[in-house]
């Protein structure tokens, strides 16, 4: 049974009241209000929240102002997001070894909670947020829901979700007050062809208006929904983020479901970076939320439309400022529509980590978007993960229950060989059960060569 959507919405803001959460009201109600402000006027609001930072930073935490001291830097020195550049990138492995010095003076020490990344580029990072922190993430999660097909609060909502950190943080009371306002929480830590059809069933049953999930989890969805010939009625949009959403997957999403698709990119360093328009005009920035960089091998800027390494500054985690940090994701900044609806930033949609980008021996690279294209055409292959551990050789693990068949192997490295120019020795691993993951979410691509690729040779 559903609850009527304003009558689910006021149960919802209830709850926030008396779980001390209220402050998320006013936070999103700002942020609403920003969405009809001007590009200037956004700018400067993302500035003048940089320069408090900056300077909260030299305040209350150790390790800028000794930092900003050695490079002879006072707060009033950075005032612009371009004035960021005189600071150096904060590494995961610099944040790793600097914890203590890193946290602020005046963090909350009784709401502090330590929250970890997904460790899908080697080296785990450990990293501290306070209540406030959580509080604009709320916010700016809220906001974005609405950016996609008009979907307001109490309007039934699914997330399917596999991070074992926010699993281990849920209470059973909470998952009880969730049917209250039309919301339910699935977890997709395992895969499996069981679960996927029962996730389907679920989805069927509740009749989501939005559904915000894992791009492979809503893949396999799709693909069990394609096998019964069943829709979902009454989905509007399904929201993908976490991992790479490539066209092909988007289609075949649109098309089986008969929805809209749109892209979210985020970490948990930071929470949500960029949001596609709701009308699929670029990814928009979050700027009150996040300062985005794209620089190129040698740290320096890229012109709008190169792609480059990301470097973001969240602007609200004053527990544990974390300064130009470094993501290891690859994007290009692009320039704002002149006929824009939203006032925000745009960059392109995130194809992935530098790790996720496989090279072709003395030719550059291809990411995960051609071996999407490629590997999704094949009505036997549920899932796929290429993994490249010596420059000449790709392992291709394949979920495929039926199994894979010589004539559509020789036929995909046929392809692989034709689009590279290069003549790669391939090798499939086919699995007849989906593998499982810690967080819930899969790289499609792995490099764990050494030297990952210069960006230029894109």
């Amino acid at each position: 049974m559903k609850m009527n959507r304003s009558m689910a919405e006021a149960i919802y803001w209830k709850q926030m009241s008396l779980r001390g959460r209220g402050a998320v009201r006013d936070r999103l109600e700002w942020l609403v209000s920003n969405e009809t402000k001007s590009p200037v006027e956004i700018d400067e609001i993302q500035a003048a929240k940089l320069r408090d930072l900056v300077a909260h930073s030299y305040r209350t935490v150790p390790y800028y102002r000794e930092l900003m001291d050695e490079r002879g830097l006072k707060p009033d020195d950075i005032a612009t997001p371009a004035d960021l550049a005189k600071l150096p990138v904060l590494s995961r492995a610099r944040l790793a070894a600097h914890q203590d010095r890193l946290l602020s003076s005046e963090a909350d020490t009784e709401s502090l909670q330590v929250n970890f990344s997904s460790g899908s580029t080697g080296v785990r990072a450990q990293f501290s947020q306070d209540q406030d922190f959580r509080l604009w993430m709320r916010a700016h999660q809220l906001r974005t829901y609405a950016w996609c097909s008009g979907w307001k609060l109490g309007d039934p909502f699914v997330l399917l979700w596999g991070s074992e950190i926010y699993w281990s943080l849920k209470q059973r009371i909470e998952q009880w007050e969730n049917r209250l306002v039309n919301r339910r929480e699935f977890n997709t830590f395992r895969l499996s062809p069981e679960l996927i059809a029962a996730f389907l069933d679920e989805l069927i049953a509740f009749r989501p208006a939005l559904v915000s999930t894992y791009s492979n989890a809503i893949h396999l969805i799709t693909g069990e929904a394609a096998r019964r010939g069943l829709r979902i009625e009454g989905l509007r949009a399904v929201q993908a983020t976490s991992e790479p959403l490539p066209p092909a997957l988007r289609e075949r999403i649109e098309q089986t479901l008969n929805c809209e698709v749109y892209d979210k990119y985020g970490m948990r360093e930071s929470n949500v970076v960029a949001h596609e328009s709701p009308d699929h005009n670029g990814m928009l920035l979050q700027s009150e939320n996040v300062v985005v960089e794209i620089l190129d091998d040698d740290l320096q800027p890229c012109p709008e439309g190169v792609r480059g390494k990301l470097v973001v500054t969240p602007l609200n985690n004053r527990a544990m400022p974390l300064l130009r940090y470094e993501t290891s994701d690859v994007a290009a900044l692009l320039p704002r529509a002149a006929d824009a609806i939203l006032p925000f930033p745009r960059i392109s949609s995130v194809a992935g980590r530098l790790q996720d980008l496989i090279v072709v021996p003395g030719q550059g690279h291809v990411d995960s978007y051609f071996f999407s294209y490629l590997l999704m055409q094949q009505p036997l292959i549920h899932w796929f993960q290429v993994i490249q551990d010596r420059p000449e050789a790709l392992t291709i693990r394949v979920y495929a229950p039926d199994g894979l068949d010589r004539a559509t192997r020789n036929q995909l490295v046929e392809r692989i060989v034709h689009h590279t120019q290069f003549p790669f020795q391939v090798e499939f691993d086919v699995l007849h059960r989906m593998p499982e993951s810690s967080t819930g979410k899969f790289r499609l691509c792995v490099s764990n060569l050494e030297q990952t690729p210069r960006l230029d040779r894109a």
